[in-house]
């Protein structure tokens, strides 16, 4: 059994037509050219041969820098009885669906799992320049397109501020602090949102519509766990993990171009997870109950706007959007 190729004379890229054969007792490979005369004669357990790959050309590498290519690699296959784990791998198909399985399996995972792992990394060491950068630009999208300045009255807007220094004083620390923006937002409707820096921004329809200032602490209280809890940088994370991954490993706030783009509808769609909403609810309840009030007072303004922004069964953006089911969230807002 012969194999038909090229013979490579040491350390040089100068070639001729030769033929690989077999002593008879296996031991060593021959290599001839046309006429039969021998070229070289290497022990089998000297070579140096690569991995078989579908059709490509073999290599046998000799110790004296020399070398031998042939097409023929099945006859190698035979001649050496050494068949590549790529090929043996690539020739069979329950392998490959195996492997195709396999892949598709974690890919899924990556990115039901791996994806949000990494996002809560990142989101938990992202220094503070980059939040208020993200923050700063989404504020600016905003103001410009969606929101308008306050129509409530000064003495309304100085109360609010009231209500709210006094949650953010029982919250945890954070960087930049906690500060709030009331805004006009007629064609948002009642909401509220938290930016990664801290700042929480809370409509005039939100407010107009509590009936008491209990009601809004809770609103507060929840939209700062967002904060404590980077909430809003893991969505935006998890939406553009590219772009973020840059900025964390370099600190570039200028690579976030992008993350600020999406924050805005993450915010006005109040698009968290369930868990994270669950639990920013639980941490309002807790922070009431530390200010001596009642959790359930939070559960009533749910309520309010469930009645008043879904009633006709059509919710657009607002505090409830993304959220748990409304009654859900108010029985176990009423059980705290």
């Amino acid at each position: 059994m012969q194999a038909r190729g090229r013979y490579f004379f040491p350390h040089s890229a100068r070639c001729i037509d030769a033929v690989a054969s077999l002593s008879d007792d296996g031991t060593v490979l021959r290599i001839a050219d046309a006429q039969g005369a021998v070229l070289a004669a290497i022990p089998v357990k000297n070579l140096d041969i690569s991995a078989r790959l579908g059709t490509v050309r073999r290599r046998l590498s000799f110790p004296d820098g020399a070398g031998f290519d042939t097409a023929d690699n099945d006859v190698i296959d035979v001649m050496l009885k050494k068949r590549g784990w790529l090929h043996r791998l690539e020739s069979s198909w329950r392998t490959v669906l195996v492997s195709v399985i396999f892949a598709g399996l974690a890919v899924a995972g990556f990115a039901l799992y791996g994806i949000p792992a990494a996002a809560a990394v990142m989101a938990r060491h992202t220094p503070a320049s980059v939040a208020h950068f993200a923050s700063t630009q989404a504020l600016d999208t905003l103001d410009g397109h969606v929101l308008q300045a306050s129509g409530l009255s000064p003495s309304v807007q100085a109360q609010q501020q009231s209500l709210f220094r006094q949650v953010a004083a029982q919250a945890p620390p954070n960087p930049g602090g906690y500060r709030l923006l009331l805004r006009n937002a007629p064609l948002v409707g009642p909401n509220a949102f938290a930016l990664p820096d801290g700042t929480i921004v809370a409509t005039d329809q939100i407010i107009l519509l509590a009936h008491s200032g209990d009601e809004m602490q809770g609103v507060y209280a929840h939209e700062i766990s967002h904060v404590v809890h980077a909430h809003s940088l893991q969505r935006i994370y998890q939406a553009s993990l590219v772009p973020a991954a840059i900025a964390f490993i370099t600190g570039d706030a200028s690579q976030l171009g992008h993350i600020a783009t999406i924050l805005p509808g993450v915010l006005l769609q109040s698009s968290y997870s369930r868990s994270f909403e669950q639990q920013a609810d639980d941490d309002a309840a807790a922070a009431m109950r530390r200010m001596g009030k009642n959790p359930a007072s939070l559960a009533g303004l749910l309520e309010r706007i469930d009645t008043k922004i879904c009633g006709r069964g059509n919710c657009g953006p607002s505090w409830l959007s993304s959220h748990p089911a409304t009654m859900e969230r108010a029985a176990r807002l009423r059980g705290e």
